[in-house]
């Protein structure tokens, strides 16, 4: 009896969550400074309350090969986030962003037999970025830099758009 209080509560609780959020979803490109490459990065937000938020964010980076050893890296991320609007107005949001990191990445040996390795790191990232509000348009531009550590450890650059819903 309990199990289904509690399951009916949460369903309440999810769907006046919802009901009252901002949904923005989109993506742009990703740059990680320490594994100079440029990437692709998808984004789903819900806006909670005015001035908090939270995010899901996945990265593909285009994998680096070094033609002289052979060797090929790749790696892609995803985050779980929580955004905080530190100054809001009627065009522009300022915001803090904190949470949740998950790197994937593998390195492969050209000419190699069995040379493939891959690896997950968790760890958390913080950093800040810009909402661009356009004028009654559902189009967002954003601009962001975060510091990610543990096994990605270095700075990302997201430049994108999203789509509010």
């Amino acid at each position: 009896m309990f199990k289904k209080i509690f399951l009916l509560g949460l369903a309440c609780f999810c769907t006046f969550t919802l009901a009252q959020a901002q949904f923005r979803a989109g993506g742009g490109f990703t740059y990680g400074a320490r594994f100079e490459k440029p990437g692709l990065f998808g984004r789903a937000e819900f806006q909670i309350k005015e001035k908090l938020g939270i995010a899901a964010t996945a990265a593909y980076y285009f994998p680096r090969k070094d033609g002289l050893l052979g060797v090929t890296s790749t790696r892609s991320a995803i985050s779980a986030d929580a955004t905080y609007a530190i100054l809001s107005n009627d065009w522009l949001d300022f915001y803090g962003i904190g949470g949740l990191n998950v790197l994937f990445f593998g390195t492969k040996v050209d000419g190699v037999a069995n040379s493939r390795t891959n690896g997950t790191s968790v760890g958390f990232n913080v950093g800040g970025g810009i909402r661009y509000k356009l004028d009654d348009s559902p189009i967002v531009p954003i601009a962001e830099v975060r510091v990610a550590n543990k096994g990605q450890n270095e700075l990302i650059i997201n430049l994108g758009v999203l789509y509010s819903f």
